[in-house]
């Protein structure tokens, strides 16, 4: 009993601080919560109370995934300020995406182990940063953990629960950031080969979970049928995005070092789509200046022409884009924050300095744990990280990237920093009572998925 008084301790310790520093930030930067709306998430949320339409201006919409704009969207119905809606469900995401984090650690390894993984978890600067924006890295980080608990628990006790629990999860965690849509297939496919669950066992729970993953967007889908005349499974934002990293003025950046690649240049191009139906053209071009327009394409239509347009690069410049994709995976996993403007302030590249120090840090110790001990990373809680991992990867290895968009992987990481910077047998662990087995179908909490 006293133990267990101990560890509530320090967990609440842990949270305390989650909660503290996430105030701090919010507080310290709240008006970049209303001052800007950079994904127009904001804009759709008011639509969506106004008059009921999921629509940017006069036009239905699906350019954005749904769960964070009817997120806001509660806010704006209940007459919340935004700063503070935003604010306060963002610290509360924060301090569940800790919670889930010392939840997943203990299905695996000790106490210690768990605690000081979330409580690194609290101070990630990546996600303490995007607390104070109106962007979805912080909801998509707590549902990316949430659903590998929820997996987690899934293949220890197989019940209807959890299978929908999970489909469900996953269906969310996709229409938040369809990144997840990669990690859901590569996940399920993945826990086929479980040698703990025989496999036709573990296909009927995959096909179950994918069924409640498939009802979960399904109104989604449904909806963009009626109103865009296509049932859009996540976005019509994939061929403007794969275009961004893809197109003749970041070819030209890449090839050109002095050269600057920014998004207000590349926009003006996107703009001029309509004075052309052919791929090939150089919407960046002095040519394309001031042409009329001979064509008009809806959203559909226009993602269409975008990817179009992407492939058309692609295909002239292999090398480029053999390039590209480095340069695009760099930018995912670099450690160092991008340089804010060209007159940037000595405290701000103090601080660009300090967070690069801390992921350089972080990046050593994951890297020491994976050589040393990298028979861990075959427990199902970091091979599934691992799987989440290689999804984000492989997206924003083509389309556009950015550090930040590897906020949901974050946990993962922390989770195999812990493992290394305390070493406990990951036998030694499983101390989460909640994740105790039973039944025919149960497994060791602590078991390793073994591929082959």
């Amino acid at each position: 009993m006293k133990t267990l008084v101990k560890q509530n301790k320090w967990l609440l310790l842990v949270l305390l601080t989650a909660l503290l520093v996430r105030i701090a930030v919010v507080g310290f930067q709240f008006e970049s919560l209303s001052a800007t709306d950079p994904d127009s998430y904001r804009a759709i949320a008011v639509n969506l109370v106004a008059d009921g339409t999921y629509s940017l201006g006069a036009d239905p919409t699906a350019f954005r995934p749904p769960v964070y704009p009817l997120i806001l969207s509660l806010g704006i119905y209940l007459g919340i300020p935004h700063g503070i809606w935003v604010g306060g469900i963002h610290i509360l995401f924060g301090v569940l995406t800790v919670l889930l984090t010392y939840r997943v650690a203990l299905t695996i390894s000790s106490e210690p182990v768990a605690l000081l993984a979330a409580a690194l978890v609290c101070i990630d600067p990546i996600l303490l940063h995007q607390s104070i924006l109106t962007m979805t890295e912080t909801t998509a980080t707590v549902l990316g953990i949430l659903a590998i608990w929820l997996l987690v628990r899934m293949v220890n006790n197989t019940n209807k629960l959890s299978i929908v629990l999970t489909g469900v999860t996953l269906g969310v965690a996709g229409l938040c950031r369809p990144t997840f849509f990669v990690f859901a297939a590569l996940a399920l496919l993945v826990l086929m080969f479980s040698k703990t669950v025989p496999w036709k066992e573990q296909l009927r729970t995959n096909l179950l979970v994918g069924c409640c993953l498939l009802v979960t967007i399904a109104p989604w889908v449904i909806r963009n049928q009626i109103s865009l005349g296509r049932p859009v499974l996540a976005t019509t934002h994939g061929g403007y995005t794969l275009l961004l990293g893809n197109n003749p003025l970041f070819y030209e950046y890449l090839d050109q070092p002095l050269s600057t690649y920014g998004a207000q240049h590349f926009d003006r191009g996107v703009r001029r789509f309509n004075i052309s139906e052919n791929p090939s053209y150089d919407f960046w071009g002095p040519r394309a200046i001031g042409q009329p327009k001979v064509i008009s394409r809806n959203e559909i239509e226009r993602d269409r022409f975008a990817y179009e347009v992407a492939k058309y690069h692609i295909s002239q410049q292999p090398k480029l884009f053999a390039r590209s994709i480095l340069r695009r995976v760099g930018k995912l996993w670099s450690p160092l924050p991008n340089v804010g403007s060209s007159n940037e302030s000595t405290s701000r590249f103090i601080l660009r300095l300090a967070v690069g120090g801390w992921y350089l840090t972080l990046f050593a110790v994951v890297f020491w744990f994976s050589v040393r001990q990298s028979n861990k990373w075959l427990a199902t809680p970091m091979l599934l990280g691992i799987v989440m991992i290689l999804a984000f990867t492989l997206v924003h290895a083509v389309y556009w990237s950015d550090m930040r968009m590897r906020a949901p992987l974050m946990p993962t990481l922390y989770l195999a920093a812990a493992l290394a910077l305390i070493p406990v047998s990951v036998e030694d662990g499983g101390s989460d009572g909640d994740l105790s087995t039973s039944g025919d179908n149960a497994t060791h909490p602590n078991h390793k998925i073994s591929c082959g």
